[in-house]
């Protein structure tokens, strides 16, 4: 009796560390590890020939681009750099197009570059285009707008390409955005605005570098987030409404017909 008494307390004791194991498993291991993929930049093709451009047929799970971060007022000097959401987009791609990995740029260094691309702009805020257009003309780059659906976004991020996208700042859902909380979507408060998208999870999030807040590095969106932005920069901001799009920056590799 007292054996078989063990035997049962034994048995017991067993299944009760196979719950906690299988609980802790399921909260805290069960799912499928993050594994992030950095890819090679493959360049933009130009001519008629076979395009080099292709994206793979099987998208990693998850991609992040080592793009390195600034703010639009490195120095700190927002009320001076409250338009400058472009140049800072083109300039943190710019860089890692040319082989800058770094985590943060050096304020420094990141100002003079803003202050360089403002003299290059035709405007003060610029469409989806217009961004692509300053990038060819005075960086050289290739350029391509893109539609933003999940597949095109992944494609261009598997090919090592960031996306520079057009938002309205409060539509992004980032708290920490000035008024967020006070003056939510009120004039002057949620501005038109760009970023950079540098990675994707398996969860539909998207990794962001934005430039508007010192809080706006590695940012996570989720993809519906995104998209509400979107739609937000083009309803209160008709002149720049170009849709649901984002640009994308690379070399140009020329075809041979």
């Amino acid at each position: 009796m007292l054996g078989a008494l063990k035997w049962m307390l034994g048995l017991g004791l067993v299944a009760v560390i196979g719950i906690a194991a299988g609980v802790y498993f399921a909260f805290f291991g069960g799912g499928p590890q993050v594994t992030y993929v950095t890819p090679d930049l493959v360049p933009i093709s130009s001519g008629s020939g076979q395009p080099t451009d292709q994206p793979p047929v099987n998208l990693p799970t998850a991609v992040i681009l080592p793009v390195p971060w600034t703010t639009q007022a490195p120095l700190g000097n927002w009320a001076q750099r409250q338009h400058t959401c472009e140049e800072a987009s083109l300039l943190m791609v710019d860089r890692y197009l040319h082989g800058d990995h770094t985590s943060t740029m050096d304020p420094r260094t990141a100002d003079a570059g803003i202050n360089q691309i403002t003299a290059w702009k035709p405007a003060q805020d610029l469409t989806a285009e217009q961004v692509g257009q300053v990038a060819q003309k005075y960086m050289g780059w290739g350029y391509e707008v893109l539609p933003a659906d999940r597949l095109h976004m992944k494609q261009q991020l598997a090919l090592g390409r960031p996306l520079i996208v057009g938002v309205r700042t409060h539509g992004l859902g980032n708290a920490n955005y000035p008024g967020y909380r006070t003056h939510y979507e009120q004039s002057g408060w949620s501005v038109s605005h760009y970023l950079v998208v540098a990675g994707y999870d398996q969860n539909d999030t998207y990794i962001l570098n934005d430039p508007g807040i010192s809080k706006g590095h590695g940012y996570h969106i989720s993809y519906d987030q995104l998209m509400h932005a979107i739609d937000d920069l083009d309803q209160a901001y008709p002149s720049l409404n170009a849709g649901r799009v984002f640009v994308v920056l690379a070399p140009i590799s020329v075809s041979n017909s």
